[in-house]
């Protein structure tokens, strides 16, 4: 049994609209993991259902308009409202004030490599133009670092499906997105524990992110 290769099938059937509707669905979503769908339409492209530009041209726009979408809704509110949002957020977590407004300011030094960063992460990726549109900084720079992050996102998945067809031609699609979900797991454990030596390795008076 192989669902994502059934609704590959369907999918298909609408060609490249159906491939930019994936891409900017998987921004609204979250049931739908969009590396899996994104080694399914690898292992199309190799099959012949369209070709690989094509699906990296059509998923890439579908997920960097959602993005901006869902990046600019936040921001209509306004940076008044969206600061006192923050505020309120951070009262419900515990977190005081002035904590808050030293986080607000390390993410406006870093909104660069953060925003591109974010977009490499599961679920993260979903939820960081939510929180980048409360956030004050440069629209177009943390859409552009976003875009370039999702570019990476989506040919990496969608490349691995392609290579994968031609390696393993009786695989099963599903079983692939399994076996990626496996490697970005552990690809993430590993980040965070070199991340926490790294920090670990901190002087006391150093301030804390």
């Amino acid at each position: 049994m192989d669902p994502l290769a059934n609704l590959m099938a369907c999918l298909a059937l609408y060609g490249t609209v159906g491939l930019f509707a994936v891409g900017l669905a998987e921004r609204f979503v979250p049931v739908m993991p969009s590396y899996g769908m994104l080694l399914a339409i690898g292992v199309s492209s190799a099959e012949g259902a369209w070709g690989l530009p094509v699906a990296f041209a059509a998923t890439t726009l579908g997920s960097v308009l959602g993005c901006a979408a869902c990046f600019y809704a936040v921001r209509s509110l306004g940076e008044a409202r969206s600061r006192r949002f923050l505020e309120h957020a951070g009262r419900f977590v515990g977190m005081p004030g002035e904590r808050v407004e030293r986080r607000i300011a390390a993410y406006v030094r870093n909104r660069t490599a953060l925003a591109f960063s974010f977009q490499l992460l599961p679920t993260v990726r979903l939820f960081a133009p939510t929180l980048a549109g409360l956030l004050p900084g440069q629209s177009l720079r943390f859409l552009a670092a976003s875009s370039a992050g999702i570019a990476v996102w989506n040919g990496l998945f969608l490349g691995a499906g392609y290579l994968a067809f031609h390696s393993v031609r009786d695989a099963n699609t599903t079983l692939l997105a399994l076996s990626a979900l496996g490697c970005l797991l552990a690809a993430q454990a590993t980040m965070f524990l070199n991340a926490r030596r790294t920090f670990g390795r901190r002087k006391p008076s150093s301030p804390s992110w």
